[in-house]
């Protein structure tokens, strides 16, 4: 083998060896699934007792975040942010929404953001597409540990050619743990959330 012949035949071999360790390196990291959420598809629903004559509902319009799992999709890797902007509350009465985004409730001018950050998910060991789902909510400068009964509803490929997941929550806040304690008494403190979350893999 001349010179020349094995100088190539280095280079060739360093060139392939670089490349094999990108590939190794960038295939790892691509494992894990990460989905953004889509808010055209995605709400937030309350629920909260007027007078305990009946339950006034609403919902938040603006929802933005992102949920992850490792490569084995185990729950212990997974995780999830959401982040809700405030000053989207909705329950189609405006004088009541302009209430509800003023200083006696939301105060979106100082609080235009709340975030739940999701700390453990369990799954039902006799149910694999229900468990729990526990995190932190920020709301009104409070924050405070919060669990809600999951429900996951599918995944697959979109007309698009994306991939899609979806989940469902649903459990009970007290209003008051967050300074939204005007009215109390005509308003109930228990406020029933029910969220809807559909994804885009990224």
């Amino acid at each position: 083998m001349t010179s020349q012949t094995t100088n190539l035949w280095f280079r060739y071999t360093v060139i392939m060896s670089t490349c094999c360790a990108f590939i190794h390196l960038t295939t790892s990291v691509s494992f894990a699934d990460t989905y953004k959420i889509d808010n055209a598809h995605s709400s937030i629903r309350f629920s909260i007792n007027h007078l305990g004559f009946s339950y006034t509902t609403g919902r938040f319009d603006n929802i933005d975040g992102i949920f992850s799992f490792n490569e084995k999709r185990e729950l212990s890797s997974a995780k999830a942010k959401i982040f809700v902007k405030t000053n989207s509350i909705n329950t189609n009465h405006k004088k009541r929404d302009d209430l509800l985004k003023g200083f006696s409730f939301f105060h979106i001018s100082k609080h235009p953001i709340a975030m739940f950050k999701a700390t453990t998910i369990t799954r039902d060991a006799k149910n694999e597409k229900s468990g729990t789902i526990t995190g932190n909510l920020t709301m009104m400068g409070k924050t405070h540990t919060e669990t809600f009964n999951l429900i996951f509803i599918g995944e697959g490929r979109d007309p698009w050619l994306g991939y899609r997941m979806g989940f469902n929550a649903k459990g009970i806040i007290q209003r008051s743990n967050y300074n939204l304690n005007f009215m109390e008494g005509a308003i109930g403190n228990d406020v029933t959330l029910e969220i809807f979350i559909e994804g885009i893999k990224q």
